[in-house]
């Protein structure tokens, strides 16, 4: 459970991605909370993280987003958080961008990325298509999800709990074997409602 001030540290860095479609360096953070000193911002980053609020960090970056909606956007757009891996699991990196597509896709909890790889394409998802996602924590079989694998990595695949506890991520090409994972390594943050491409 966060405490308040954690609380309010993460109100800072989701106001900021709402108006600037980037997130706040840790400097930017202290400046919007009223702390002065950027060890003890860098100290609630870490807890953020630990709590899962945020994604760990990597090169110099001290955290990423999460792979998910933070703001409420426009009806008539989704907002455009990066790329996905449809191969091996990419870095997920937030995006400045929007998309805007048939309103089919258009609702609460939902966002858009665009697919790298191929490893989807038996279903008709190619690399460059943008895939529609609802935000969700949890997944039946079969259900093709969006997986958030040892909290830094994500990847578009297929979802399946087995019986032993493994989490199988199964891709949709028959040249690439599935990847398996204890449960705890794996959460979900959404499931594919859509596809689109442009020509």
């Amino acid at each position: 459970m966060l405490t308040r001030r954690q609380q309010q540290v993460w109100e800072a860095i989701q106001n900021w991605y709402r108006r600037h479609g980037y997130a706040p360096t840790l400097d930017e953070i202290g400046q919007a909370t009223g702390i002065n000193t950027r060890s003890t911002v860098h100290q609630h980053v870490q807890i953020l993280i630990r709590e899962g609020v945020l994604m760990a960090g990597q090169g110099k970056r001290a955290y990423q987003m999460p792979v998910r909606a933070l703001a409420q956007h426009p009806q008539m757009s989704l907002p455009l958080f990066g790329q996905i891996a449809a191969g091996r699991p990419i870095e997920a990196i937030a995006d400045q961008n929007d998309i805007n597509p048939n309103e089919l896709f258009i609702g609460q909890g939902r966002y858009a990325l665009k697919v790298r790889g191929e490893s989807m394409v038996d279903i008709g998802v190619m690399d460059g298509d943008y895939v529609v996602i609802q935000e969700c924590e949890t997944a039946r079989n079969g259900e093709v999800v969006v997986a958030l694998v040892e909290n830094h990595e994500a990847t578009l695949k297929r979802f399946y709990l087995h019986p032993d506890g493994q989490i199988e991520l199964r891709p949709e090409n028959s040249s690439l074997m599935p990847m398996f994972y204890p449960a705890p390594k794996v959460r979900i943050q959404g499931r594919m409602i859509g596809l689109f491409r442009t020509v």
